[in-house]
């Protein structure tokens, strides 16, 4: 379990994050970390969380939604991230399509649950289908119910939260229906465009390629849909699930670089699906497939180090260098494990990736599986305090540059959030700054130190809930003046007065 830090021993816990703050002091040295006036993202359309899916409940807990009970802690764990965009998919068989009639009330159950929470509480959705009917060629009758379905949802559920739709996962990958055809996946996009467009559906727009990236060898896809659809792909996304090496060097930031630079200026891109998947010969990689195997109910597709006080450090510092890149958010794969099962329909065997596996107890016998993993800890609070609209900010690193160090600011009507992450393996020490900086009040300060295991330090309340280890501070960075920080081996703090 986590260590969960209480007022009472709020003292130990300074002293245990190695976190000093000495007052204002004017800093000259080299040795120092400057949230700079370079705006990298004028306007940062958020971070999220996939949500969606649990299509095999019927078979797992024997009906096809979740309990009121599973319902409100899902809503009460999401309100606390207050995700600010959030990736949804779709399929006919799932959503609407009953025993070959369409029938898009089929999703009233779950999909339409989420969808009004997300419309209720500001939540910017990116919609889309898992694949495409047809074959090598397009089903004109799927592309009307889809499109039908989509108008459904906008127009009838008055779900005008759905803002961008996406067409075929991961089209470039063998696994896709379209098999990594590019021709195939343009013409499928012409074809809803033209439908979307009949519909009157002209405040969704399509948004694409949705490519899984592990090197700049897939640019092209973007580069052939600037240029073959600017009027159909009006933003655009990629994934992404890289190893901790490629992260915790600068090869992450280098690749996301690439493919925003690869879209038109005018436009965002969005990492819509992002998670780590350690090499397979890696000590992560064997460590992973032998709890897979041990588990008895995790699918072959798992990350089963979301259990480990690491990750949480290892997404952080992902998700600060996509913002560093120009990316508009990251979306995390995934919420929860109870969302998708193996291929096979009649499986117990889950895609464990998410934050917690909400029917641990009552499908599985785990109710400890239901607690909050100590990823939800990083990842809610770079949802939570990097709101839409954010204005970010580029932070220049220490000299000499440590390895694993990262840093990102943003600023929203006059109050300031930076995240900074070390996923190295050493100590480091530097002193904060603020270009063109002033004094700050209402400062929280939210300090995470992985352990072993799915230990941390970390003050949570008693939901598993981050807390922070001060409030209501104040901090001078007018004239120079700095924060001196310590922060040990793999860990992760944030520092905002955004509310």
């Amino acid at each position: 379990m986590k260590v969960r830090l209480s007022l009472l021993i709020a003292a130990y816990a300074v002293m245990a994050f190695g976190c000093t703050k000495t007052g204002p002091v004017v800093v000259t040295e080299k040795n120092t970390m400057t949230v700079t006036s370079d705006v990298v993202t004028e306007s940062f359309v958020g971070n999220g969380p996939q949500w969606g899916g649990y299509d095999v409940l019927n078979y797992l807990i024997g009906r096809n939604t979740l309990s009121e009970e599973d319902w409100n802690t899902l809503f009460e764990r999401v309100s606390f991230m207050r995700p600010q965009y959030m990736r949804i998919m779709v399929s006919r068989g799932w959503n609407y399509i009953v025993n070959g009639v369409y029938d898009p009330s089929k999703s009233d159950a779950v999909l339409c649950r989420i969808l009004d929470y997300c419309q209720k509480n500001g939540v910017t959705v990116q919609l889309g289908e898992w694949g495409h009917i047809g074959g090598s060629s397009v089903d004109a009758e799927w592309v009307d119910d889809a499109t039908s379905f989509l108008k459904y949802l906008v127009e009838d559920k008055g779900f005008n939260c759905i803002r961008y739709y996406t067409i075929v996962n991961e089209p470039n990958g063998s696994w896709s229906t379209v098999d990594g055809s590019y021709s195939l996946w343009q013409t499928i996009v012409k074809a809803f465009y033209a439908r979307m467009t009949a519909k009157g559906l002209s405040g969704v727009r399509i948004m694409g390629p949705d490519v899984a990236v592990w090197s700049t060898s897939e640019t092209g896809w973007v580069t052939n849909a600037k240029r073959n659809l600017p009027d159909e792909v009006q933003a655009y996304d990629v994934h992404a699930y890289p190893t901790d090496v490629f992260v915790h060097s600068t090869d992450f930031l280098n690749l996301a670089k690439a493919y925003k630079a690869a879209i038109p200026s005018d436009r965002i891109i969005m990492l819509s699906e992002f998670g780590f998947k350690y090499g397979s010969n890696s000590a992560n990689g064997i460590e992973n497939a032998a709890r897979i195997s041990a588990d008895g109910y995790a699918a072959d597709d798992s990350q089963m180090m979301t259990y480990d006080s690491f990750y949480a450090v290892d997404v952080a510092d992902a998700t600060i260098q996509a913002m560093l890149a120009g990316c508009g958010g990251v979306v995390y794969w995934d919420l929860d494990d109870a969302m998708y099962n193996s291929d096979a329909m009649a499986s117990k065997k889950l895609k464990k990736w998410g934050f917690w596996n909400i029917i641990g107890k009552e499908a599985y016998g785990r109710p400890e599986d239901e607690d909050i993993r100590p990823w939800f800890y990083t990842a809610s609070l770079l949802c939570r305090y990097f709101p839409s609209g954010s204005e970010i900010h580029n932070v220049e690193l220490p000299v000499p540059v440590i390895s694993g160090l990262r840093a990102v600011a943003g600023f929203k009507d006059g109050r300031m959030t930076v995240a900074i992450a070390n996923s190295s393996a050493d100590t480091c020490s530097f002193s904060l700054r603020m270009e063109d900086g002033s004094p700050l009040t209402g400062i929280k300060e939210y300090w995470f130190n992985a352990k072993s295991g799915s230990l941390f330090e970390g003050r949570t309340d008693s939901r598993g809930l981050a807390l922070p280890l001060k409030e209501n501070e104040s901090i001078d960075f007018s004239s120079g003046k700095a924060l001196k920080l310590r922060m040990e081996a793999r860990s992760f703090v944030l520092i905002t007065n955004i509310d």
